[in-house]
């Protein structure tokens, strides 16, 4: 598929881009996918040539999205946990977590929805109760390749550990649609996050906020800065970007906010985007 433009953009708003990010899950490859193309690695590393950062910005957790970019990991700066947590070089830049008081009430409540689960999310590590068998701790271990513990009982978690919650569910948000609709969207940020989960986090947390926090400490301006994403919890970052992209496989929603839609991540649509807009050689 050839990319279509809704809005025109010049070259010169293009040669002004300083910072570029981008999810993961939908958007570069599929749901819990570990293989990217490696075209990807000779982008970021042309972008950095060029002092273009580059940032990748997804619901999953750090050491998941670390081990994928790790051949150009030097030249990338990690928003993980859906915007909870900000790290480069392996530290930590800024973390963001659920309030105490509202991790054991939320644990609880997604336990009472049918069939549905959930992982707890911290900074080093991913706690699960529903077994080492179970089909969400094979997702995230054998697939997202999380750093996974599997616990008897997730409120037993001290909550000053937790960044966010993700509630599964195999319909995704149109399964959890009690959780969407119950008094934790006036509490917490709710958001669609690949095809199974919701991620649960602090109010003052998502990836639009984390993007905020990463542009004002690198002095980088909305209009210098291009978000590619899929789903709904990517709509917020949208905000914070002069150029808005997307895919084809992507939300009808997503499409509609986005001023570029890009081919499939199966056509590693971004890729043949940004080798448009940047050049695919120095």
């Amino acid at each position: 598929m050839i990319s279509s433009h809704k809005n025109s953009i010049s070259k010169n708003i293009i040669s002004r881009i300083r910072l570029i990010a981008t999810d993961v899950d939908g958007t570069l490859l599929g749901d819990g996918g570990h293989d990217l193309d490696p075209g990807y690695y000779d982008m970021i590393r042309r972008l950095a040539r060029r002092g273009i950062i580059f940032c990748v910005c997804s619901g999953r957790q750090y050491h998941s999205i670390r081990q994928l970019f790790d051949p150009v990991a030097e030249h990338v700066y990690f928003i993980a946990e859906n915007g909870t947590m900000i790290c480069k070089d392996d530290r930590i830049l800024h973390t963001c977590g659920i309030p105490d008081e509202a991790y054991v009430p939320l644990v609880r409540d997604i336990r009472k929805i049918r069939d549905a689960d959930m992982m707890v999310c911290g900074t080093e590590k991913t706690w699960v109760e529903s077994g080492e068998d179970s089909v969400i701790y094979r997702f995230i271990h054998d697939g997202y390749k999380y750093k996974v513990e599997n616990v008897p009982d997730l409120t037993l978690i001290p909550p000053e550990k937790v960044l966010k919650i993700s509630a599964y569910h195999t319909q995704g948000d149109r399964g959890l649609q009690e959780l969407l609709h119950s008094h934790w969207k006036d509490e917490l940020q709710l958001g669609a996050s690949g095809l199974t989960w919701v991620d649960c986090c602090p109010k003052e947390a998502g990836k639009g906020e984390a993007l905020e926090y990463l542009q004002n400490c690198l002095g980088v301006k909305k209009e210098e800065t291009l978000y590619f994403g899929d789903n709904m919890n990517d709509l917020p970052a949208f905000r914070n970007a002069g150029i808005t992209g997307t895919v084809e496989n992507a939300r009808d929603e997503v499409k509609a906010a986005a001023d570029i839609i890009a081919g499939s991540f199966e056509e590693s649509g971004v890729l043949r985007e940004l080798e448009r807009m940047f050049g695919s050689e120095d």
